[in-house]
């Protein structure tokens, strides 16, 4: 039986921009998008770190600033934003990652010159020894504006306060995400994806203490429940997974998501910011230790590396790749990734999928086809 926080963390997760004018009435919105705009800084300003995870509704505005075979998330994002959603934010932060999202940006800062804008240049090749001082620069240059937009400067007291809550977060959900692998039946693919999904609309704190509780209560129900019996483990690999019906299929088919590289998932929810030293050079810290990220990588081969020692770690049976279309790192990482899995011997699924036009009932067809084919498994 779910528990009230439980309810309210997937209802935020499942209806994020019902929120927004009720967060707007408590503090200004920022939003940004993926991947690693540092929002404790955001945070820190006493302002609303939002992220924009894009639209399933059709494309109508995108499509003439966009073309077709741009990425479906960028597509989206800007499609949220400007038909949708856009007069609720005041502000926004957005990070380059590939060559799409550069052009993102360009057009996202014509598109609304009337609010505060940033461009957050994250490093791409963090094994370089200048990577961390170009973040910890980059963090430096953020804080600094950022107290300017909001007339107040941000103290190191601040920050710290702010990382504190945003280790909390972290650690929650990597504790949640152990007695997930651990009693699957206790909690859904979907339902727990959705407990991290709704960290990134949630004020951090209100987050911190609703995870808590399901916490409390996921520990006393989990002795209740057998464990892995009737499952598989998978490993899911991509940048997100949109839309999240695809949970519900992988629950259909039982399979146990044990653990995944995904920039909604977690590359967010591991490794925390040091609380010692100088803050951006502890935000720094925390960016070159994370996972792989398909435009962001020290290494060429961790494209499949970190996907082989994550497979084998956790015990899976396969890995579910999660392709979203016309997303260019992607397309150039998958070559490599399915030839190093077919020499391993680990069977592995690729999804494409994209925001508008993912045909859910064809996917469940593959799905299911691959699980009976492939693993053994009726």
């Amino acid at each position: 039986m779910r528990i009230g926080a439980l309810t309210k963390l997937l209802e935020v997760a499942n209806a994020p921009y019902d929120r927004l004018a009720d967060l707007k009435k408590k503090k200004r919105i920022i939003g940004s998008t993926l991947a690693d705009v540092p929002e404790e800084l955001i945070y820190a300003a006493g302002l609303h770190p939002f992220l924009i995870l894009g639209t399933n509704n059709p494309i109508r505005y995108s499509a003439a600033l966009l073309p077709d075979n741009s990425c479906s998330l960028a597509r989206s994002n800007l499609e949220l934003v400007v038909g949708y959603q856009g007069d609720f934010f005041d502000g926004f932060i957005l990070s380059q990652v590939c060559d799409t999202t550069q052009h993102l940006c360009d057009i996202w800062k014509r598109k609304f010159s009337d609010h505060y804008f940033e461009n957050f240049l994250a490093p791409r090749q963090v094994a370089r020894p200048s990577a961390r001082d170009w973040y910890a620069q980059e963090c430096r240059r953020l804080r600094k504006e950022l107290g300017k937009y909001t007339g107040k400067e941000i103290t190191d007291d601040d920050l710290w306060r702010s990382f504190r809550i945003y280790n909390e977060n972290r650690a929650l959900l990597r504790k949640l995400y152990d007695i997930k692998r651990e009693v699957p039946a206790l909690m859904t693919n979907r339902e727990f994806f959705d407990l991290v999904k709704a960290t990134f609309f949630m004020d951090k704190e209100e987050h911190n203490r609703l995870l808590r509780e399901v916490l409390d209560w996921a520990e006393q129900q989990k002795g209740h429940l057998q464990g892995q019996e009737g499952y598989f483990k998978l490993i899911i690999a991509g940048i997100v997974v949109e839309p999240p019906n695809i949970y519900d299929l992988i629950d259909e088919v039982k399979g146990n998501i044990v653990g995944d590289n995904l920039c909604s998932a977690s590359r967010y929810i591991y490794h925390d910011v040091p609380l010692e030293g100088d803050p951006a050079e502890a935000l720094a810290e925390r960016h070159v230790r994370k996972p792989h990220f398909s435009p962001i990588n020290s290494d060429v081969e961790r494209i499949y590396k970190d996907l082989l020692e994550l497979y084998r770690e956790k015990g899976a049976e396969t890995i579910f790749y999660i392709h979203i279309k016309y997303c260019e790192s992607q397309d150039y990482d998958l070559p490599d990734i399915k030839v190093r899995m077919r020499q391993e011997g680990i069977p592995l699924l690729e999804l494409e999928t994209e925001y508008q036009t993912t045909h859910l009932a064809q996917m469940k067809t593959r799905l299911q086809a691959f699980c009976e084919s492939v693993l053994g498994r009726m």
